[in-house]
């Protein structure tokens, strides 16, 4: 059985999550739960973990487990995503992945804010896979 570790990542606009999710591939694959629903593990074992937003382990990889955002009293969320998955060998979920993650939340927020004040917003990839957001009125 793979062992659930937890990220420490800075999320608190749950639509900017599920819209960066949809950034990096999964996209009409997430599940937003008013109350926290139970994460599988890649044998279907309900594991002890619970999320608001899930990607359910058939969209993850092969012999995948469940990736799953809780969210907290504070408003954050906690993520759970299984040792395997975040290991090179596995799914390969890890520290690079959330990397892009992270950025694609921030893009997100981003143009969000950027709307509700009025902007237009366009984005620019840029050589080095950075992301440029140009705003205008």
């Amino acid at each position: 059985m793979s062992h659930y570790s937890e990220v420490q990542v800075e999320f608190r606009d749950g639509a900017a999550l599920v819209a960066a999710l949809g950034r990096l591939g999964f996209r009409g694959k997430v599940e937003v739960h008013q109350e926290a629903k139970s994460l599988y593990g890649y044998k279907g074992d309900v594991r002890p973990q619970k999320a608001h937003v899930i990607i359910r382990r058939q969209h993850v990889g092969p012999a995948a487990n469940d990736i799953g955002f809780e969210r907290q009293s504070d408003g954050t969320y906690r993520v759970w995503i299984s040792e395997f998955d975040q290991s090179p060998t596995g799914n390969n979920y890890g520290t690079e992945w959330q990397g892009k993650l992270k950025q694609a939340y921030g893009i997100e927020k981003a143009r969000t804010e950027a709307k509700k004040r009025g902007y237009r917003v366009s984005e620019q990839k840029l050589d080095d896979g950075r992301i440029r957001l140009v705003l205008r009125r």
